[in-house]
């Protein structure tokens, strides 16, 4: 299909041109190069960061089949990157893939392009190209994915904190956070919830999570911390950043007792999963809650002093 042939359709399809620089950033391998153009469109939204949703002028086109719909939302895991037809196999297909399987997978990006009306005349989903390793990109604007939001706003959130902008990142990753509406493509087939791009995408949210609990702590609400990480606490006892974060809330608001309990819980899950210690930063900080130091009630970052050299307090 010539150049000027693919121009002239209402909607682009899959082109055999060799794959022009990328005009948006990836969400995955690669991920950082800045956009170089505009964004073609801003009517159209597809949005992965809860069940997988296509929104066009306010409606939700139909996108067929449940394999349709997984093959979309593993694209837009990899937005504006190459995906080959072995790498769409293997996540539709974990083990033991069918011998119709490269028939499958190619039918089913196909019906991304031969949808009802609503959406092949409505241009609601970016154009998709055969990348330069033989296979598919789904081209998106960072506008129109919900992921590439998420990914510049905590970003930028991070980028404030490490500056102690404390009510600036502390908005801005609350409003990252915002974006989630549930589990990474929530709903959709068993496998996608086992894919290690989702697992990536669920680790990228926790490193916001905490990075906003930090910058509230910084600020002082102390109280909405602590009730904001009781929640996660007891699930996510691996997490030594969580657990510093929340031993230091309990302390401020008069609980001594119960952030040695939560560093004791944690020391058990800890020896219990992996046979090892806490780190040297969680001993530390658990002294300077038995010794009352007076850093923990100190202004900035809480745990810096029990986390040295550390700009954002204790890793995720």
């Amino acid at each position: 299909m010539s150049t000027a042939r693919t121009a002239a359709r209402p909607r682009a399809t899959v082109r055999t041109a060799p794959l022009p620089p990328e005009p948006y950033p990836p969400t995955g391998r690669g991920a950082g190069r800045p956009a170089v153009r505009e964004p073609r469109s801003g009517r159209t939204e597809l949005n992965l960061l809860g069940p997988l949703e296509v929104l066009h002028r306010g409606h939700r086109p139909h996108l067929g089949s449940r394999r349709v719909r997984t093959v979309l939302g593993y694209l837009l895991l990899h937005s504006n990157e190459a995906v080959s037809p072995d790498e769409l196999t293997a996540a539709l297909w974990p083990e033991d893939a069918p011998l119709t399987a490269p028939r499958m997978v190619s039918g089913a990006v196909s019906a991304l392009h031969s949808a009802p009306p609503a959406v092949r005349t409505g241009v609601p989903l970016p154009a998709a190209r055969p990348g330069d390793r033989r296979g598919w990109l789904l081209e998106a604007a960072p506008h129109e994915v919900d992921l590439l939001r998420f990914r510049r706003q905590a970003a930028r959130g991070e980028r404030q904190l490490a500056d102690r902008d404390w009510p600036g990142a502390a908005l801005t990753l609350r409003r990252a956070l915002d974006l989630w509406r549930g589990d990474v493509l929530a709903g959709l087939a068993p496998e996608c919830a086992h894919w290690p791009e989702s697992d990536a995408v669920r680790e990228e949210r926790w490193a916001a999570r905490l990075a906003a609990v930090t910058a509230d702590l910084a600020l002082g609400r102390n109280h909405d911390v602590v009730r904001e990480l009781m929640v996660h606490a007891e699930e996510q006892p691996l997490r030594p950043r969580l657990t510093a974060l929340l031993m230091v809330a309990l302390y401020r608001v008069g609980r001594q007792v119960d952030a040695l309990g939560v560093y004791h819980r944690a020391r058990e899950a800890v020896v219990r999963r992996t046979g090892l210690q806490p780190g040297r930063e969680l001993r530390l900080l658990q002294q300077a809650v038995l010794t009352h130091d007076p850093v923990l009630l100190g202004p900035g970052l809480p745990v810096s002093a029990a986390f040295p050299g550390s700009g954002r307090g204790p890793g995720s």
